[in-house]
């Protein structure tokens, strides 16, 4: 059996998912409703919704934050742009050191708004919705797990081009494929899978997501409806990952689907932070340290960071002039981290980043790659941060995870509270609460019943 048809009889055959799994996982849609609605208030969120009312089309699928109802496959990519927006959704881990954490894939982005979308076509149950979820998600994270991580250091955002394979998943699974639609399937979404890095730092990054989201339905109704295409697109020497990273480890995939699954082991962090979680673990040492020391501004001669060689390869804006570079800037994180001494979703806007005081901090926030963390391979996020204030002393300290690290896990309440911030900015807070609580409850509700509580008022 080629790998491609493995995965496919994983997506339809795949035995019931342990509690322990589910309950996970829960925790992770919650999260990923929770930066959905965040990124409907995004500026890529109104022109996604005007966008989608100039096409118009049959209203199949809730565009989630709004009022708005779409065609599957592009409901799917809106809400996928949206969860991609902030740059506040999970990442997963790698298996492997000379692989990057955080360079593999933001997992839910594309996935749960695929499943989603196909889940309102079937009218699905909170618990079908859940199991297609966490497959979606396992496929994902296993082919980018496999892939060389050439992939990603040329230039290709595997959320976008992995993530489509996951999404691709979860509407299978949902709609039923048989095995020979759903190998069509993976064979039409890798020939759409795309998404390149040069693209951080604009809104084409949460474009890749959603489109990601959007290939994978659309390849599921296009092969149930007789759509030809390779049925081993994954291994074939022409195939996919071939093609676009010049090869992959099987091993990390074969007899691995589900055993254990993604989300126990390695794990998948939830962030706190909405910017790129290569930075936080800088981020938490710098806020523990600024808090306990009542740092201000204008005590700060410097601030150094040390890091490893991927890290200023991906947080590429040195000097953002938008709130969506800052987000890939440690430059700027450092020094918003120390003026406002928070880093929510209000320190990421263009207001902030073009803000007198944290302009001239940045001047002062050097990233260097340390020796020590560099010999420790890639796959932990480990930094070292130290600031020289003014008067000689020298306040450092060290992380090698940040807080939503599956080994450092935010509590049920912490993610509650993010997702209570982030639906604020698109519904009242007592309907957020109430799809809060039917999230939680997910499996005891269904679909249909959750469609209109994540409705809400952006334009």
């Amino acid at each position: 059996m080629g790998l491609t048809a493995e995965i496919a009889r994983f997506v339809l055959e795949n035995p019931p998912i342990p509690d322990s799994v589910l309950e996970r996982a829960t925790r992770h849609l919650v999260d990923g409703v929770a930066v959905m609605l965040a990124g409907a208030a995004a500026e890529s969120g109104r022109i996604s919704r005007e966008h989608l009312r100039e096409l118009g089309g049959k209203p199949q699928a809730v565009v989630v934050g709004s009022r708005l109802r779409a065609p599957l496959q592009l409901a799917a990519w809106a809400n996928g742009t949206a969860a991609h927006a902030l740059d506040y959704d999970d990442t997963q881990l790698a298996t492997d050191p000379r692989s990057v954490y955080g360079l593999l894939t933001h997992p839910t982005a594309p996935v749960l708004p695929a499943a989603l979308a196909a889940a309102e076509y079937v009218g699905a149950s909170g618990a079908e919705f859940l199991d297609a979820y966490v497959v979606g998600v396992e496929v994902a994270c296993r082919t980018a797990d496999a892939v060389d991580p050439r992939h990603y250091r040329d230039g290709f955002h595997s959320t976008g081009t992995l993530g489509t394979f996951g999404a691709c998943a979860a509407a299978a699974r949902l709609v039923r494929c048989d095995l020979d639609q759903t190998l069509r399937a993976f064979g039409l979404a890798a020939s759409m899978a795309a998404g390149l890095r040069e693209n951080f730092g604009t809104m084409t990054k949460p474009f890749h997501a959603g489109r990601a989201a959007e290939n994978g339905v659309l390849a599921v109704l296009l092969a149930r409806r007789g759509w030809t295409a390779a049925t081993n697109i994954l291994e074939a020497k022409r195939g996919f990952y071939s093609a676009a990273a010049g090869g992959y480890d099987a091993s990390k995939i074969e007899g691995r689907l589900g055993n254990p699954y993604f989300f126990e082991s390695p794990g998948i962090s939830i962030k706190p932070y909405p910017s790129g979680s290569l930075s936080h673990p800088a981020q938490d040492v710098l806020l523990e340290l600024v808090r306990e020391h009542e740092v201000r501004p204008e005590d700060v001669e410097r601030i150094e960071v040390g890091v490893n060689s991927h890290v200023p390869n991906a947080l590429i804006h040195t000097r953002p002039q938008t709130a969506l570079e800052a987000k890939f800037s440690l430059q700027f994180q450092m020094a918003v981290g120390v003026v406002d001494r928070r880093a929510g979703l209000a320190q990421f806007t263009d207001d902030r980043v073009r803000d007198p005081q944290v302009r001239a901090l940045m001047e002062r926030v050097h990233v260097y790659v340390d020796p020590e963390i560099e010999a420790l391979g890639y796959n932990e996020m480990r930094m070292k941060v130290a600031i020289h204030l003014r008067d000689g002393r020298v306040l450092s300290g060290r992380a090698d995870m940040a807080r939503g690290h599956p080994r450092k896990p935010l509590s049920r309440q912490e993610v509650s509270e993010k997702f209570l911030e982030c639906a604020a900015l698109v519904m009242p807070p007592e309907r957020a609460r109430r799809l809060l609580d039917a999230l939680w409850n997910v499996r005891g509700h269904s679909v249909a019943d959750l469609v209109p509580l994540l409705e809400g008022e952006a334009p």
